[in-house]
C-alpha cells in the first residue's frame, strides 16, 4: 500500500469507526461495534486480517469486565481497537506491542469527551419538558438525528486526530525509545493474552 493510498485508507477507516461505535449504545446493538468485528474489519481494510483479529481478540478479552450499560462509561473499546489496529496495519506501522497501549489510550482519551458530551445532554430535560407545555408533543426524530450526529462528529474527530496526527508523530518517535521502554512494552504485550483471559473468567463469574 503505497503513502498516499495508505492515509486514505486511514481517513476511510476513521469514518468505518465513527460509524460503528455508534451501535455499542445509541443505536441497533448488533455487536458490530465489538473489538473482535472491529479489529477483523480493520485488518481486512489494511491487508493485514491475522493482525487485526490478534489485536480485536486481546481488546475484546481486556474489556470484557466494563460494559457500557446504563451509567456506566468505561474505556471506548470500539475506538481503542481501531486505532490499535490502525497503528500496527496502517501506514505507521508500529509493532503490536506498541499499539494495543496506543489503543488503549484512544479510548481513554474518547472515553472523557464522551462524559463531557452525556454532562452536556442533560439539557436535554429541560427542552423536552420545554416541549411538551407549549406543543404537547416531543420533536423526538430532530433530537435523536442531532445528537447521533454529534456523537458521530466526535467519533471521527477522534479517529482523524489518532490516524492523521498521532500515528506519523508515533512513527517517527517509535525508533528513537529507550531500549527498556521497548523491552517492557514488549513483555507486556507477551502478557496480554493471559491477562485477557482473567478479564475474562472475572466477567464470567469464575472466580476462586
Amino acid at each position: 500500500m503505497n503513502a498516499p493510498a495508505g492515509w486514505l485508507a486511514s481517513a476511510g477507516g476513521a469514518a468505518l469507526a465513527a460509524g460503528l461505535e455508534l451501535d455499542a449504545v445509541q443505536v441497533g446493538q448488533f455487536m458490530v461495534s465489538r473489538p473482535i468485528v472491529v479489529g477483523a474489519l480493520f485488518g481486512l481494510l489494511f491487508s493485514d486480517a491475522q493482525q487485526g483479529l490478534i489485536l480485536g481478540c486481546c481488546c475484546e478479552l481486556l474489556s470484557l469486565a466494563s460494559m457500557p450499560l446504563g451509567a456506566s462509561l468505561p474505556l471506548n473499546s470500539t475506538i481503542a481497537t481501531a486505532v490499535a489496529v490502525l497503528m500496527a496495519c496502517g501506514p505507521a506501522r508500529l509493532p503490536p506491542a506498541a499499539a494495543l497501549p496506543v489503543g488503549f489510550v484512544a479510548g481513554w482519551v474518547h472515553q472523557q469527551i464522551e462524559t463531557a458530551l452525556r454532562h452536556g445532554r442533560r439539557a436535554l430535560n429541560a427542552a423536552v419538558e420545554s416541549s411538551v407545555r407549549e406543543r404537547g408533543v416531543v420533536p423526538w426524530r430532530r433530537m435523536t438525528l442531532r445528537n447521533l450526529a454529534q456523537q458521530a462528529s466526535v467519533n471521527l474527530a477522534v479517529m482523524l486526530v489518532w490516524a492523521l496526527v498521532a500515528g506519523p508523530a508515533l512513527h517517527k518517535l517509535w525508533p528513537h525509545l529507550p531500549a527498556g521502554f521497548v523491552q517492557a512494552l514488549n513483555f507486556a504485550w507477551a502478557q496480554a493474552p493471559w491477562l485477557g483471559l482473567g478479564v475474562a473468567l472475572y466477567a464470567f463469574g469464575m472466580r476462586p
